[in-house]
């Protein structure tokens, strides 16, 4: 089977058969943060702050705009009014260390996993940029009355890294001002296989364990025949000035391994590479549980949900698969990078120095 072709089919069976995940499981926030800000509603925000994190905090349109000079009280988990959907940023000074937070998840209607991927720990204490590199699933939901708030995170470039037949289904609905990129990381295939796997899952012989292992296979693959694409998106993303994003059906295959080299490239550790890929269970399966279609619902009211699970959701082993692969092959990540993705010591430590601080 071609197992690219399989994760586009599973994206797009994601989408249309949200409604059969009445069995979700409970998931919970895998990204440590001893501060985060979470939207309440359109004109509040959350501010939950850990152990020991109360004290003076500074508050700005974007981290570059905070200011210094006026300090606020934040007592836990206090609650922030802003402005219709304007987006806000924070900083805390404790013990001579600054934390700057943002609103990782971006409040749209359509799209649930739309996602910063700033704010991130890297092994050397440092945090990755917040509002340069945004992280998303399929847009063609979001709505024209978005697009004000969508425009004020500066985005330039959106790549789209989904095959051309899952763009004829659903175009991107995005702003004017921002430059379309096709980037699929395939593309074509064959038709007949993708009925035969759907069959093959109406029938019931399909087991959990043939789900899972299709989607370690799967980034197995990533590595071993589309290196390629991949490379090239990173380097394009690295080397953008303005912030970007890039998305592909679901954000949780294509995307969440090109977060993942994104983030290995500025230093940030396995585990929390790891912890930030499994944040898309968090955001994406409550909602998939809430969607109904009554068509989907008919077409698969006899298909054990505990053998789609596997295929709409993120599990560790799905992106473990494709680090040891990169051990298998190069030995570890450092080597990956300079090799694999062709990006220099001395490249990287200036990435690092640029999507850093």
């Amino acid at each position: 089977m071609n197992i690219n072709k399989y994760i586009a089919f599973t994206s797009i069976l994601m989408l249309g058969s949200l409604n059969i995940m009445a069995q979700t499981p409970k998931v919970s926030r895998t990204l440590e943060e001893a501060l985060r800000a979470d939207r309440v509603n359109s004109t509040s925000y959350r501010i939950y702050a850990g152990q020991n994190m109360q004290g003076n905090y500074f508050i700005g349109k974007t981290v570059e705009t905070i200011d210094y000079s006026k300090p606020f009280s934040l007592a836990k988990d206090s609650i922030v009014a802003v402005e219709e959907n304007e987006r806000l940023s924070f900083a805390s000074i404790l013990a001579g260390d600054t934390i700057l937070i943002s609103e990782r998840l971006i409040p749209l209607e359509g799209p649930s996993n739309f996602r910063d991927i700033g704010g991130v720990k890297t092994k050397d204490g440092k945090q990755v940029k917040w509002g340069q590199f945004y992280r998303a699933d399929a847009l063609g939901s979001i709505q024209e009355d978005e697009f004000p708030y969508i425009e004020s995170l500066k985005i330039s470039k959106v790549y789209d890294l989904r095959s051309d037949e899952e763009i004829a289904t659903s175009k991107d609905n995005l702003p004017a001002s921002i430059r379309w990129i096709h980037h699929p990381i395939f593309n074509g295939g064959n038709s007949a296989q993708m009925n035969a796997v759907m069959q093959k899952i109406k029938t019931g012989d399909m087991t959990p364990e043939d789900s899972r292992n299709l989607l370690i296979t799967a980034n197995k693959e990533f590595i071993n025949s589309n290196l390629d694409a991949f490379k090239v998106l990173v380097r394009q993303l690295l080397d953008n000035e303005e912030p970007s994003l890039f998305h592909c059906t679901a954000g949780k295959d294509r995307t969440g391994l090109t977060s993942a080299l994104l983030l290995s490239v500025l230093g940030v550790d396995k585990e929390t590479v790891i912890n930030e890929y499994l944040m898309t269970n968090y955001y994406t399966l409550p909602k998939m549980a809430q969607k109904k279609d009554p068509k989907m619902a008919a077409a698969f009211a006899n298909i054990d949900p505990q053998v789609l699970l596997p295929l709409m959701s993120v599990d560790r082993s799905y992106l473990e698969a494709a680090f040891t692969e990169i051990d298998k092959q190069y030995g570890d990540m450092d080597k990956f990078i300079r090799e694999g993705l062709e990006i220099s010591d001395a490249e990287r430590k200036g990435y690092q120095m640029k999507y850093t601080y």
